[in-house]
């Protein structure tokens, strides 16, 4: 074995083990110094009512007071046994020699199955004489109460999976810092490094499904409207385009029927979030995951597909085109790109907490957001390999598909197809001919000029016939449905606000450029760390269609602050013909920021149409940065930089997943077991 290699790696478990040991069961260690250990079994209840030997609670609220203790109190265990295996919320009071008043503690949660949430620390003004313990229990819960013991022996708590993220941590820090980037391997795409990558993708592949598991109410959602896709596939397979549910007839008389607020008022039947025109309801959502997925699926087998596995899936797509695209990247115009770092920039891509978002919460609303990403990074994808390859059959082929791939975002999110105006400076090198070109100089025969011609005519007619033919398509679908080709429906959803008269104001678009791009994150000291915040104005003077967000796109992604080396990079980038590229990519996600709050407004998932655009142009600035530093060999910039990245990129994506902003659907409210598993974890 090679010391000098392993070494290292050693010394950073061995580092790992001790906080784990130490840091993180703290609490453990300083409670085998307690004293005066007791258990209290005789509890004065209040608030409730005995029941077979426990109480019941028919106001919801039992307390579980201790008087006359005057003794010194660090920690409290609540010796209870519940009937459900349900979230107990309770709060403390206390008074002690610095109170004379009982002061309340802030609240905590108890979990049944979770021991360890029995415990909870306390820090008194000196000697406690009294303890009011409130538990806020359902009212056909019962609680069988055992005792309250103070001054416990808190249990020892070694998680493997809480090591594990700690070695990464450490690791992000230590490797990269002690990394000589002249050295490091370059993506050769060896035998070695396939296998590498194909193992990266699919522990990603994996965790993925892990996390489109997680919500119960996006697995099996109790909304009927979350069944519009499966909907769909029924009535398409009977060859028509709208449902079968009939409005009612106050729909049908209302003067305005896309004011929500006065159906509700009037008692008033509809659909929510399902479009209405003309005396049908219809599905407004993009009609290529339903082309794709729900109606094949539906066809073949008489079965619905999840939404849940539609969102997979397409993040499956989206997975496996990031890789290729950041390999055509790095093969194309950064071929001194450390492996590593590729790797690195790939699973930050993937892991972007926008994503994450999607992912974990796989909805309805996601499953369009998500195909459309996808089949923008695969069309990015393919329309570079196709300006790489020699002009023939196969780079028609490429470029037909990256035109067909790019097109089809029409049909899932059709804002998002303005990343087709990445083509311009993509292909503007293969198009239009630098001065005097080698291959057009004036001696040049005409018949290699004309083949040239020839050549050049062919690859324009692969890139548009692919938008021409799906245009067709997509035209037919809406002017079937809404007597326009060019109508596809949005507006006349039945949502929270009258679509059809959104309107472009100056003050409502600074707003979303706010809360989408430049509003930094709510930090707490407590788990979940990250808080979801409603967005609300108290001087915009109009109708603001807001939910809450985790903070602004630039704001909140590390991955994103590389864009401010737009000087250092500028002129790598320009060499090379793809500033405009990146410039670009970024412009037409500011556009589609723009879109999004006028036509719809401020919600979290619509951060995932935007997002794209800003990645892809950090992506280049990154790999130019890092190709600067190779060459002087600043390892402080070329890899320290990307390791903490990493680090604040994995606590965005952490504090996404598990924040609390949508109290319908967050995991705190749908899947009480694993959040409040992980939040036991916090607790040293």
């Amino acid at each position: 074995m090679n010391k000098a290699k392993w070494f290292p790696l050693l010394r950073l478990i061995a580092g790992a083990l001790i906080i784990e040991l130490t840091v993180c069961n703290f609490s453990s260690w300083r409670s085998l110094f307690y004293r005066d250990r007791i258990t209290y079994e005789n509890v004065r209840v209040e608030g409730g009512e005995e029941k077979s030997g426990g109480y019941t609670a028919p106001d919801g609220t039992l307390k579980l007071c201790l008087d006359g203790i005057d003794r010194t109190v660090n920690d409290l265990y609540i010796a209870c046994d519940f009937s459900d295996d349900t979230p107990v919320a309770y709060t403390v009071s206390l008074t002690d020699e610095g109170n004379h008043y009982p002061y309340e503690l802030p609240g905590q949660v108890l979990l049944p199955s979770l021991p360890r949430s029995r415990y909870t620390n306390l820090y008194p003004a000196g000697r406690v004489r009294s303890v009011t313990v409130r538990l806020t229990i359902p009212e056909e819960s019962t609680v069988t109460v055992h005792g309250i013991g103070i001054n416990a022996r808190i249990p020892f708590l070694f998680s493997p999976l809480r090591l594990l993220v700690i070695l990464g941590i450490i690791s992000l820090l230590y490797y990269p810092a002690h990394a000589d980037l002249q050295k490091c391997q370059s993506c050769t795409g060896s035998t070695r490094q396939r296998l590498i990558t194909a193992l990266a993708a699919a522990l990603l592949i994996a965790a993925a499904w892990m996390l489109s598991h997680l919500n119960p109410l996006c697995v099996n959602p109790p909304w009927p409207h979350h069944k519009q896709y499966q909907q769909l596939a029924e009535v398409m397979a009977k060859g028509q385009f709208h449902l079968d549910a009939e409005p009612s007839d106050g729909l049908l008389q209302a003067e305005n029927p896309y004011d929500t607020v006065y159906l509700q008022a009037n008692g008033i039947d509809y659909l929510a979030d399902y479009d209405y025109y003309d005396g049908n309801y219809y599905v407004y959502f993009g009609v290529v995951p339903e082309l794709m997925l729900y109606l094949p699926v539906y066809l073949l087998t008489g079965h619905h597909v999840p939404n849940h596995i539609a969102v997979f899936l397409f993040y499956c797509g989206f997975i496996a085109a990031v890789f290729a695209l950041v390999r055509e990247l790095v093969r194309k115009w950064f071929p001194r790109t450390p492996y590593y770092l590729y790797l690195m920039i790939c699973i930050l891509t993937v892991c972007c907490g926008n994503y994450l978002f999607v992912i974990a919460r796989p909805d309805l609303y996601d499953v369009p957001i998500m195909a459309a990403n996808m089949f923008t990074a695969v069309s990015l994808t393919l329309w570079i390999r196709g300006t790489d390859t020699a002009p023939g059959k196969r780079r028609k082929v490429l470029l037909f598909l990256g035109s067909l791939c790019m097109a089809l975002v029409a049909g899932c999110r059709p804002q998002m197809l303005l990343f087709s105006l990445l083509a311009i400076p993509l292909f503007r090198s293969c198009f239009v001919p630098r001065r005097e070109p080698s291959g057009l100089r004036k001696d040049m025969p005409l018949s290699l000029r004309n083949t040239w011609n020839r050549q050049k005519t062919l690859d324009a007619l692969s890139i548009c016939l692919p938008y021409a033919i799906t245009a067709v398509f997509i035209m037919y679908y809406n002017a079937a449905r809404f007597g326009s080709p060019f109508d596809f429906g949005a507006s006349y959803s039945l949502t929270s606000n009258d679509m059809t008269r959104r309107s472009f104001h100056l003050h409502q678009a600074l707003l979303g450029i706010w809360h989408y791009l430049i509003r930094p994150p709510v930090v707490t000291s407590d788990f979940p760390f990250l808080q979801g915040v409603q967005i609300t104005s108290s001087s915009y003077m109009g109708k603001l269609n807001a939910e809450y967000t985790y903070g602004g796109i630039l704001a909140c992604n590390a991955f994103l602050w590389v864009l401010f080396w737009v000087r250092q990079v500028k002129d790598r980038l320009q060499r090379k013909g793809i500033f405009a590229l990146a410039a670009l990519s970024s412009a037409v996600s500011l556009a589609l920021v723009l879109i999004d709050v006028t036509y719809a407004g401020i919600l979290q998932r619509y951060t995932v149409d935007m997002v794209w655009g800003f990645w892809f142009s950090a992506i280049l600035f990154l790999l130019a940065r890092i190709e600067r530093a190779s060459e002087h060999n600043r390892t402080a910039y070329g890899s320290v930089i990307p390791g903490l990245i990493c680090i604040l990129q994995l606590f965005y994506g952490f504090g996404i997943l598990f924040g609390n902003g949508d109290l319908g659907l967050n995991l705190q409210a749908a899947n009480p077991g694993l959040y409040y598993f992980v939040r036991e974890l916090f607790r040293f």
